[in-house]
């Protein structure tokens, strides 16, 4: 049995990062997901769900917060963990997921990065040789 979570969503705000009384380091981010389907009618309904992750540890808690901004696109692994809080004599029942094995990667939404990366990519491309040119061997 797993409890695994892999989930590629948009953050919603700049991460809160902070250090607890014992030390230790923690994120904490709101990823927004969307799913899409058509009504009855043949219009496309779009469907926002917002996640709490929870991630720990010095050095992903910093590569968080030196990295990323509210609208990142990101990619997490982690597990699904549940709590209980009272608040005015209501209970509540928490459900958050939480970092694991992986660290979450940032992907740049401007179109000047995107350009630079094409560019990148067509650089690294094979040359291309003309197939009329005689086989050396």
């Amino acid at each position: 049995m797993n409890n695994v979570v892999n989930l590629i969503g948009r953050l919603g705000e700049k991460p809160s990062c902070r250090t607890l009384n014992d030390g230790a380091r923690v994120a904490n981010l709101s990823v927004a997901t969307d799913e899409g389907y058509k009504d009855r009618d043949g219009n496309w309904v779009k469907r926002t769900a917002w996640h709490r992750l929870t991630v720990w540890g010095d050095k992903r808690v910093e590569y968080i917060e030196k990295h990323y901004a509210k609208g990142d696109l990101i990619q997490f692994t982690g597990r699904l963990g549940y709590s209980q809080s009272e608040s005015n004599g209501v209970k509540y029942h928490n459900a958050e997921l939480i970092g694991s094995t992986s660290l979450l990667a940032p992907a740049s939404r401007s179109e000047t990065d995107q350009k630079a990366k094409t560019s990148q990519r067509q650089k690294l491309q094979e040359p291309r040789y003309d197939l009329d040119d005689e086989i050396p061997f």
